[in-house]
């Protein structure tokens, strides 16, 4: 005991006088470093059980519901066997559409995969969730697929014929976008959210003033971390763009920051779309949204939330 005791007065020298062994356990717990924080996230055509997942610091399958793990500004990448798929910023919800940093639901990539993943589906019923067996891990142990090829489905063909799956054959692109779009409405619907309703400018909303490339639209704050953009028009012009947030419209500045995935290259007419505040982000780090042209530095369009 006396030795505990002046070794904890030795470390309270370091920066004062050794004066009670409460100040001395309180610097040594200062002296230690805080864990990072671990998320859980969500991957989802329906929640996918069994996907393999690896960040910086965690891996494993995502579980029962479809949740893996993961600390702040990590990269995740998840594969199925050898078939990895590509990486991206680990969040709390993930689909498809997140690997392959698009909004459009019938981009080749993404259909494909929808597809594997619905076919691989152990009891062939997506609506009750998707479950990858450690057999189909093990049959695709090998395979490297391209999503994008013209001859995708011959590439897995014998996977899912032989995975146990009650899907023998590859479903077809109509099915697996059908399924997915209900996945997309619940998300749409906040069925599915963690975060909070807390922030004074929940609610808060605003009309996009029109730049250039025909942007118009409203945006509207439904949670913590969650914006709606509705009645949103743009000809899809320019490269590189996306929703930026930044503080008194200063989009240029090194502190504003893209939400959501990359927009230009389709038209929108009235679309809506639901975008994710960044994991290191909040609604105290913008007042109001730009569709941004990141290698100009052009505003197509911006708007200011307002009560």
């Amino acid at each position: 005991m006396t030795y505990k005791i002046l070794l904890s007065c030795t470390l309270v020298l370091l920066l004062t006088a050794c004066g009670s062994d409460d100040k001395a356990t309180e610097t040594q717990a200062n002296l230690i470093p805080t864990p990072p924080t671990t998320y859980t996230g969500i991957f989802l055509d329906s929640v996918v059980d069994g996907l393999n997942y690896k960040t910086a610091s965690q891996n494993g399958q995502t579980n029962g519901l479809g949740e893996f793990t993961f600390q702040e500004d990590e990269m995740i990448t998840f594969s199925i066997g050898g078939i990895e798929l590509p990486s991206t910023p680990a969040a709390l919800y993930l689909t498809p559409l997140e690997l392959y940093q698009t909004n459009d639901i019938n981009k080749i990539e993404v259909v494909n995969l929808l597809r594997l993943l619905q076919s691989l589906d152990l009891d062939g019923d997506a609506s009750n969730g998707i479950e990858i067996t450690e057999s189909t891990h093990q049959l695709a142990a090998n395979l490297n697929i391209d999503f994008s090829a013209s001859n995708f489905d011959q590439q897995v063909t014998e996977l899912v014929s032989q995975s146990g799956a009650a899907n023998q054959e590859l479903i077809s692109a109509t099915m697996a976008i059908e399924h997915f779009q209900l996945t997309l409405s619940q998300i749409s619907n906040n069925n599915l959210t963690t975060c909070t309703t807390t922030h004074e400018k929940v609610g808060h909303s605003g009309f996009f003033n029109t730049f250039a490339h025909n942007v118009s639209g409203k945006a509207t704050i439904i949670d913590d971390c969650t914006i709606e953009i509705t009645q949103f028009s743009y000809d899809g012009g320019g490269p590189d763009v996306y929703f930026y947030g930044a503080k008194n419209h200063q989009y240029a500045n090194e502190e504003a920051f893209p939400i959501g995935q990359q927009i230009n290259g389709k038209t929108f007419d009235n679309a809506s779309i639901m975008i994710k505040l960044p994991q290191n982000k909040s609604l105290d780090d913008l007042s109001g949204l730009s569709v941004w042209c990141v290698d100009f530095a052009a505003n197509f369009g911006q708007m200011e939330f307002t009560p």
